[in-house]
């Protein structure tokens, strides 16, 4: 049985301990301990993730390697935002969706720091920039080949983009739900538009199947993203 584990057997019991770490911020709220620690799930999601990164790339399995432990962290990050948004405050209008992105953004930029960090360790693991791809050279991301036939690869890159789409949608709904009835002028909005493009750029880097159709996704994604803040927001009495 332990001789069938894709990776070894102290890098999964590792896996196992760091997964127990980011289960326990999950549901610190749980154990009752009156602090407000539950938030660093976010982060603590960080290691069971990369460490898987840095085991599977170990064993040569470039496929899944990058791509399906960045998976991992999106399914890891979309439970705490279940966690905060949709059960622990839906009754109190998603007010804390605000502190959730926040989070969320902090992560992200901690995520890419290690990406470009860990690859380069000499010593650690050399193949880690294996199955992945590069921006300018330094940071890695998960590498998605739109024209991948392997069935076990293109199940990796479907679910990723799939629970990377709901993660961003889940974070920015409850946010511009917020924004109903508020009155907001034409250039605020032109500003809320081009904050938000920054997620829906990545969202149209993972599903234009051409690097040529990015810019056609982004500008469909701003037009139909700035129509529907016209729809739900009022414009200020003169």
């Amino acid at each position: 049985m332990l001789n069938t584990l894709p990776i070894d057997l102290a890098d999964f019991i590792l896996l196992i301990s760091f997964t127990i770490i980011y289960l326990v911020f999950l549901f610190y709220d749980l154990f009752k301990r009156g602090d407000k620690y539950g938030s660093i799930a976010y982060i603590a999601a960080l290691l069971p993730s990369n460490f898987l990164w840095y085991a599977v790339t170990k064993k040569e399995l470039y496929d899944f390697g990058l791509t399906g432990s960045m998976m991992v962290l999106a399914i890891f990050w979309l439970l705490a935002v279940i966690r905060d948004i949709f059960i622990k405050d839906k009754e109190k209008g998603f007010k804390d969706a605000d502190d959730v992105a926040l989070m969320l953004i902090i992560g992200i930029v901690i995520n890419l720091i290690l990406s470009a960090v860990l690859p380069s360790l000499q010593g650690v693991n050399n193949h880690m920039d294996q199955g992945a791809s590069s921006i300018w050279n330094f940071f890695y991301i998960p590498l998605l080949d739109h024209t991948a036939t392997n069935a076990p690869v293109f199940g990796i890159i479907l679910t990723y983009k799939i629970l990377v789409t709901v993660l961003t949608v889940a974070i920015i709904i409850p946010i511009v739900m917020d924004l109903k009835d508020a009155k907001v002028t034409l250039a605020a909005l032109a500003i809320l538009t081009v904050v938000f493009l920054l997620p829906f750029t990545y969202l149209a880097y993972i599903w234009a199947p051409d690097p040529a159709l990015i810019w056609v996704f982004l500008v469909l994604f701003g037009v139909i993203f700035f129509t529907f803040l016209l729809m739900i927001t009022r414009g200020e009495k003169k």
